[in-house]
């Protein structure tokens, strides 16, 4: 029985692949095991190869692997594009009545299965997909039963007869492999009584927000962010909050800006390009001390580059964005689950320091979906931070000599007292014009220096004050440190694990801070060789390392808008030991 099993579905974008790969997802989520998905899609909505992977395992799994044990290929370019994943023994499910011929090595298992005759039997051609599911299932063991529930929850709102017809097609997809095939793959699918949740990282990001109390969103749609806004989009109601979609990411960013000066929590999320059209008034937001969240899901670049391939090429945007100098917080989950915790603290980070906050996350986190027990996302460990935030009994207290409310007040911490409207003696008014602590705009030089002096002091008191430090994993001694950030953990993770069968020892530290980031220079100092690894061509994290640590490290780099992989990630760490630092 295998440890752990790799499923595929392949065709075209247009094909229903998406939705076949997340039914399966479901059900074997919904059978107690644990499930980690990989899709890979052409910036298209009809044509252009596209897959759904799925790994699954009664054990947690945190990564994809190059192996795949069933695809269910619905055309020849699916076999082409995953021989290297294909090894002896694996089973391709294909539909030999249709016009193309499989051409599939014979060290492998071709199962023909008439997919599209066996579904119109059923009830229509449109079900295929699930008829190679109920073929799957017969391959693997798998009940074909726990499909279900998937199925219901995808089809109920078009009613019992849909439902029953896709039921149908399963079972035929199943009875026609068990009559015609005589095979024992290996697989004896197990299930457990565990009840696990299963999200994508845009869905977590959405759920944190409100879990956070945001109420007010804004947002102009792009791939890879629509799903946040698509995720809030008839549940945020149900708590007193909207969401708009705008006609651009200047007026979204705009808008948001608004929501949060009116005292609503508000976010808004987009990719890099719309980072870059949000520059201009991401300023603004700092200047004029308004907490505001922006979510940064980040794809290939520059320009439109590739939008539906993963990179993590905004950090120095994130950095150091902007005209003039911008105090700023830039946190990046590292994992699913992170997303929604740190979406909550990103939010009190926004208003307890009255300063934007980047929430940086990408393509590999947003679309893959992970099973969780439920006690990952415990609602009552959510706590909320307003901040400085005065009402009528405590607005005296920041009144000047004349009655006036000093919302730019140059305190000993940077952070000003913040009145909602209709806080009585609270009207004031702020600009994007350089102010004093009234907000008037001002060009005296005392005046200039105090109020730049002070809006970096708030992240100096968030140095103090706040916990920015790393994940740690593996032997804390070890000689091999590997340093990283964002969505690279969970391969990393698994990496160190086929390491350690080598007698490798690796000490990973995941940094989920990118500003202000924790001290890593103790670490980097103790270790032999440091390895940061990183989605980007560049090195932009390693080279903020070297910047804060004064030393040189190793980079493992990929920018083919393909995320890592745990075997490729061990193989990447083998061959950097034998290597001489860069000069």
């Amino acid at each position: 029985m295998a440890e752990d099993l790799n499923w595929a579905v392949g065709g075209e974008a247009g094909d229903g692949i998406d939705s076949t790969g997340k039914i399966f997802a479901q059900a074997l989520s919904r059978a107690g095991r644990h499930v980690f998905t990989s899709k890979d899609f052409a910036s298209r909505i009809r044509g252009g190869y596209t897959a759904y992977k799925i790994r699954t395992a009664v054990d947690e799994v945190q990564s994809v692997v190059d192996r795949l044990d069933i695809l269910v290929a619905l055309t020849q370019r699916t076999i082409d594009e995953n021989l290297d994943e294909l090894h002896d023994g694996s089973a391709i499910i294909y539909d030999g009545e249709r016009s193309w011929e499989a051409n599939i090595p014979e060290e492998m298992t071709a199962v023909d299965v008439p997919l599209r005759s066996l579904a119109e039997e059923a009830g229509g051609a449109i079900m295929r997909n699930v008829v190679a599911l109920g073929a799957a299932c017969a391959l693997t063991g798998f009940d074909v039963e726990y499909l279900d529930e998937s199925l219901e929850k995808r089809f109920g709102g078009k009613g019992s007869k849909i439902v029953e017809n896709n039921k149908t097609a399963a079972r035929m997809g199943r009875d026609y492999v068990e009559e015609h095939y005589d095979l024992d793959l290996g697989y004896e699918l197990e299930t457990t009584d565990a009840d696990y949740v299963l999200l994508n990282g845009d869905e977590a990001i959405g759920m944190g927000a409100l879990a956070a109390g945001c109420r007010f969103y804004a947002g102009y749609p792009i791939t890879p962010a629509t799903a946040v806004m698509e995720y809030l989009t008839g549940r945020i109601e149900e708590y007193g909050g909207h969401v708009v979609q705008c006609e651009d990411e200047l007026s979204a960013i705009n808008m948001a800006l608004g929501g949060a000066r009116a005292g609503a929590r508000s976010m808004t999320a987009t990719s890099g390009p719309g980072i870059d059209l949000m520059a201009e008034t991401f300023g603004l937001i700092a200047t004029s001390e308004t907490p505001l969240v922006i979510c940064d899901v980040m794809r290939s670049g520059p320009s439109t580059g590739m939008p539906t391939k993963q990179e993590q090429g905004d950090l120095n945007m994130t950095l150091y964005g902007g005209h003039g100098e911008i105090p700023r917080f830039v946190v990046a989950p590292t994992t699913i689950s992170e997303c929604f915790w740190k979406t909550v603290e990103a939010f009190n980070l926004a208003e307890k320091y009255q300063t934007p906050v980047y929430l940086v996350s990408d393509l590999a986190l947003a679309v893959t979906e992970q099973t969780f027990p439920p006690e990952a996302f415990d609602m009552d460990a959510v706590e909320i931070d307003r901040g400085k935030i005065v009402d009528d009994d405590t607005v005296g207290e920041w009144l000047d000599d004349e009655g006036r409310f000093r919302a730019h007040a140059n305190t000993d911490d940077g952070i000003s007292p913040r009145a909602l409207p209709g806080t009585v003696d609270g009207a004031h008014m702020s600009t994007g014009l350089e102010h004093d602590e009234l907000g008037r705009r001002t060009e005296r030089e005392d005046e200039r220096v105090e109020q730049v002096d002070k809006r970096y002091r708030k992240v100096e008191t968030a140095k103090r004050e706040e916990d920015f430090s790393w994940r740690e994993f593996g032997d804390p001694d070890a000689e091999t440190l590997v340093i990283s950030w964002g969505s690279n953990e969970g391969a990393i993770v698994e990496a160190m694990a086929l390491l350690e069968e080598d007698d490798i020892d690796v000490r990973f530290l995941s940094v989920p801070y990118i500003f202000p980031r924790p001290d890593l220079t103790e670490a980097v100092k103790a270790a032999e060789d440091v390895i940061v690894v990183e989605c980007n061509a560049t090195g932009q994290f390693a080279d903020v390392i070297e910047h804060d640590t004064l030393t040189r490290v190793k980079r493992i780099n990929k920018y083919t808008g393909v995320r890592f992989l745990a075997d490729e990630l061990a193989a990447e760490i083998r061959e950097q030991l034998t290597t001489e630092v860069p000069a």
